[in-house]
Parts: C-alpha cells; sequence; structure tokens
C-alpha cells in the first residue's frame, strides 16, 4: 500500500503546491507567533510589516520558507524524489523575490 501511495503522490507538480503551501503556511506560523508575542493580530503584520514597511520583506519570505526546507529533508530521506524536485523549484524561485525586497 505505501508503495502505491508513494507512485501515486511523488509528482513534481504535487512538490510544487507542497512547496507553495509550506511557503505560506510558514508564513502564517511566522505572524502569529510574531502577533502573538507583540500582542497584535496577524491582519496587522501583514499589513503593517509585511506590506507596509520595506525593511523586513526580504526577511519575513525567508523566513517563511525555512518549513519548505524542513519538507525537503523529510521527503528527501523517504526517497521522494519528485516531490522534493517540486519544493526545490519553490525554494529556488524564493530566492530572486527575497534578493529583490532586499
Amino acid at each position: 500500500m505505501g508503495a502505491m501511495t508513494k507512485d501515486r503522490l511523488d509528482k513534481f507538480w504535487i512538490g510544487l503546491i507542497v512547496g507553495v503551501l509550506g511557503a505560506l503556511l510558514g508564513y502564517f506560523a511566522f505572524a502569529a507567533f510574531w502577533a502573538l508575542y507583540n500582542d497584535t493580530s496577524i491582519v496587522f503584520f501583514t499589513r503593517e510589516i509585511f506590506l507596509g514597511s520595506g525593511i523586513f520583506q526580504d526577511k519575513i519570505v525567508t523566513i517563511s520558507i525555512l518549513l519548505d526546507v524542513v519538507l525537503f529533508y523529510f521527503f528527501l530521506r523517504a526517497n521522494w524524489y519528485n516531490l522534493c524536485k517540486g519544493i526545490l523549484a519553490v525554494v529556488i524561485c524564493s530566492v530572486p523575490v527575497a534578493v529583490y525586497l532586499y
């Protein structure tokens, strides 16, 4: 059963989806932590810190992608190479975004 699931899910396009969802989850996890620590809301974080301030955007993008690095590690250890290619594509595409925002 495990091999059949791997054959169905070990696809590049699924890796792209996992990578984008991982980046979004990483962003919202960081935003929630920041909002909790500073006693504000995630909406405030998004509007004022991420979109309103050009100072922290590159750092926020970088931290958001860290979850993809963790996902890449675990899927690589499980030999899901095609899915890892999709996650890696998202990580590689995020680098020019972070550099541009720098």
